[in-house]
């Protein structure tokens, strides 16, 4: 078993000489219960491994001929074995946990797929390692690259094609594969070259009225709720970011800000919110553009205090040199480092050294 760059996540592997590829499966050390996903046998050291590591609390299992050595380390560790809703009927006995897209497993968020081999294909996102983990929707061959399966094998080639971009919601840097060579660093690109390669479909493109791309922003009381679809990853968009904004009546998107590196452009596709800056609050309507400069003149916030739910379309290019600042709270968050500081007070440059 192998330690990967993605923190946590560890890997072994088994050689097919008839398929000219290696078999993986990952093991993943999580504080609320360690996880097995589409494990093969495990050598006495692995083995060993996994008990000092605090055992297993979880095996996951992505598709239905996957199950693999599943039942036999479940057993060896008094684990519970979790499959998809759609797949947990065709395995070889029970599961313990039918797992529905969106849900939370082990540090994870299942990702249902669509189109592929089987209906229950799943794929396991760990956002913290900026990781996501496939069985067979996507095969790592040849080395460096992905590929879908023989389009002969799939219910759905197309559908299923579309489908893989949900993968790259979370912008991952790591791709680990069931079948073939994982991807580490490049993942985004590399998908994308995949889904771009393909002709039955136009994978650049989506429609802002399929609802199933849209989620819940962060869980904030009181004035900031709303969902949103963020379009970039799920296009390929790399130079610009792109969202759509839902808000329903008497909530807001975000505090007054403005980047330092980041031009922002709103576009109003339904509703009469209310645009907040320091020069005034600024009604507005369907078929608004208006351009918030990386300046302290671009400060902003969008408040729907009509009656209706609103609808924004936001456009800016993308920097991850950018520095936001939060004007009413004195607060300025480094994008880069993710880091979210007080603005005063202004510190001389050598304090505290």
């Amino acid at each position: 078993m192998q330690a990967t760059v993605a923190d946590g996540i560890f890997i072994w592997s088994v050689w097919q000489p008839d398929r000219n590829l290696f078999f993986n499966s990952f093991f993943v050390v999580d504080g609320g219960g360690n996880l097995a996903i589409d494990p093969l046998p495990l050598s006495e050291e692995d083995l060993a491994e996994i008990e000092r590591r605090g055992g297993l609390a979880w095996v996951a299992v992505t598709n239905r001929d996957h199950e693999r050595d599943a039942r036999a380390i479940a057993k060896r560790f008094g684990a519970k074995i979790a499959a998809s809703e759609a797949d947990a009927a065709l395995l070889s006995g029970p599961v313990d946990r039918r797992l529905n897209d969106g849900e939370e497993l082990a540090g994870a968020r299942v990702i249902a797929l669509e189109g592929l081999k089987t209906a229950g294909e799943i794929a396991l996102l760990f956002r913290k390692q900026r990781t996501v983990v496939v069985g067979d929707a996507l095969w790592g061959d040849p080395a460096g690259s992905v590929r879908l399966m023989p389009d002969g094998k799939l219910t759905d080639p197309a559908r299923a094609a579309l489908s893989l971009r949900r993968l790259c919601i979370s912008r991952p840097a790591h791709l680990l594969v069931g079948d073939g060579a994982c991807i580490f660093g490049d993942a985004m690109r590399v998908i994308w070259d995949c889904l771009e390669r393909r002709t039955d479909v136009y994978a650049n493109k989506i429609n802002i009225d399929e609802g199933v791309w849209y989620h819940d922003g962060p869980s904030t009381p009181g004035l900031y709720q709303g969902s949103w679809l963020d379009v970039d990853p799920l296009i390929g968009a790399e130079k610009l970011g792109y969202l759509v904004a839902r808000l329903p009546p008497g909530k807001a998107f975000c505090p007054v800000h403005w980047h330092a590196a980041e031009e922002e452009l709103y576009y109003v596709l339904e509703g009469t919110p209310t645009l907040v800056t320091p020069r005034g609050n600024w009604r507005l309507r369907k078929g608004d553009l208006i351009s918030f400069p990386a300046r302290a003149a671009g400060a902003h916030k969008l408040l729907n205090d009509g009656e209706t739910p609103c609808e924004v379309l936001m456009i800016a290019n993308t920097d991850p040199d950018d520095v936001c600042y939060y004007p009413d709270s004195h607060k300025l968050l480094v994008e880069k480092s993710r880091v979210l500081v007080r603005d005063n007070p202004i510190l001389e440059y050598f304090d505290g050294e």
